[in-house]
C-alpha cells in the first residue's frame, strides 16, 4: 500500500509551570486512546488540534509538511519517529537565568495515499508560497486532522516537550541549536 504524510511541529513560549495549554496538552498526550478505535482517534486529534489552534498566536517557530509522494512518505514518517529520539527536554531543571522556556508539540500522520482522507488533506494543504510560514497558516492546517477518517491512517504520533516537568522545558538557546535547525520563525 502507498502512503502520504502530514506533519507539523510548533514551538511556543511556556507561560510558567501552570500554563493551561501545556497542562491540557500534557493530559491529552497521557490519555491517548487505543489505535483500534477510529472515532476516538478522530476525537483525540481534534482535541489536541483545538488546544493548539487556540494558542496559535503564541507560535514562534514551526515547520510543516504534506507529501503525497508514496516513495517519500514512509521514510519521512520514520524520520519524525527517529528524529524525536534524543530530543527530550533536559532531565534536570535549567538554571534560572530569566530566559524564556518553550514547549514543543509535534504531530505526524501517515495515511493511505489516494484515500478520501488524503484527497481532503491535499486540498487543505494547498497554501500559497507567500503564506507558508505564518501563524495563520498553522492555525488553518491544524483543522486538517479533523478532515480525516482514521480508518485511512496507518500510523500517527503526538509528542510534547517538556514531558512531566515544565522546569525542564527547552530554552531559546537550545531551539537555536543544530538539533532544531529546521524550525522556521513564524510571522
Amino acid at each position: 500500500m502507498n502512503y502520504s504524510i502530514f506533519s507539523m511541529q510548533v514551538a511556543m513560549p511556556l507561560r510558567g509551570s501552570d500554563d493551561p495549554a501545556y497542562r491540557e496538552l500534557q493530559k491529552l498526550v497521557r490519555t491517548a486512546p487505543e489505535r483500534t478505535n477510529y472515532a476516538r482517534m478522530h476525537d483525540y486529534y481534534g482535541r489536541i488540534c483545538n488546544v493548539l489552534r487556540r494558542e496559535s498566536e503564541r507560535f514562534e517557530l514551526g515547520v510543516w509538511d504534506y507529501w503525497d509522494d508514496p516513495s517519500r512518505a514512509p521514510n519521512d514518517f520514520q524520520d519524525w519517529v527517529d528524529g524525536l529520539e534524543g530530543k527530550e527536554a533536559r532531565t534536570e531543571p535549567a538554571p534560572e537565568d530569566g530566559r524564556p522556556r518553550y514547549l514543543v508539540c509535534t504531530l505526524a500522520i501517515l495515511l493511505q495515499h489516494g484515500s478520501t482522507s488524503d484527497q481532503r488533506l491535499l486540498a487543505h494543504c494547498d497554501i500559497p508560497e507567500a503564506k507558508l510560514w505564518t501563524r495563520g497558516t498553522f492555525h488553518h492546517l491544524l483543522k486538517g486532522p479533523g478532515l480525516l477518517n482514521f480508518l485511512h491512517v496507518k500510523s500517527h504520533l503526538v509528542y510534547l516537550l517538556p514531558g512531566d516537568d515544565p522546569a525542564c522545558a527547552l530554552t531559546d538557546v537550545e531551539l537555536a541549536s543544530e538539533d532544531w535547525h529546521y524550525l522556521r520563525r513564524l510571522l
